[in-house]
């Protein structure tokens, strides 16, 4: 009799408490907010030379969860050269003021599927490390740079426009 009581409680507890939570009313197009910035000097461990890694940590909310890629998708999508769903320009500042810098390589890449089995409103961080600088290829020493950055969800919808803080590349 007890068991049924503990079972009861239980069942009683979890309709209550569960009926206190409502899904999120996010928009299908991907809203994304500011988070962090690194920049962390790394050894190449083919070149031996250094590098710079920068890291971007983003907040986003997606209403239908299609956000990111699965690996074979990816794989694909680089061979065909595009598609890529983070988006990156990079601004150097020059006198005082940011101006675009188009590097040989483009940081724009690609982050994995997020929530693949989990379709509806979702919400989270993204932290994308797709953004490498080599020292012996660039040619600014301790320069100040910050980057703009939206990302595009499966549907082709495409987020607001972020600004990060500024970081510095190339600091030896």
């Amino acid at each position: 009799m007890r068991f049924l009581q503990i079972i009861a409680a239980f069942l009683f507890s979890a309709t209550f408490l569960g009926g206190c939570f409502s899904v999120p009313d996010y928009p299908n197009v991907p809203e994304i907010e500011f988070s962090d910035i690194q920049s962390i000097l790394r050894v190449d461990e083919v070149t031996g030379g250094y590098k710079d890694s920068v890291i971007i940590s983003l907040k986003f909310r997606d209403g239908d969860g299609d956000l990111g890629y699965m690996q074979q998708e990816i794989d694909s999508l680089a061979r065909a050269g595009g598609g890529h769903n983070f988006l990156v320009k990079q601004f150097r500042r020059v006198k005082g003021k940011y101006v675009l810098y188009e590097p040989l390589e483009s940081q724009s890449g690609y982050f994995h599927r997020l929530f693949a089995d989990k379709p509806g409103p979702i919400e989270g961080t993204i932290h994308y490390s797709g953004i490498q600088v080599y020292h012996s290829f660039y040619p600014y020493a301790k320069d100040t740079v910050k980057f703009e950055i939206y990302i595009r969800d499966r549907a082709g919808n495409i987020s607001n426009t972020i600004l990060t803080d500024s970081v510095i590349l190339r600091p030896i």
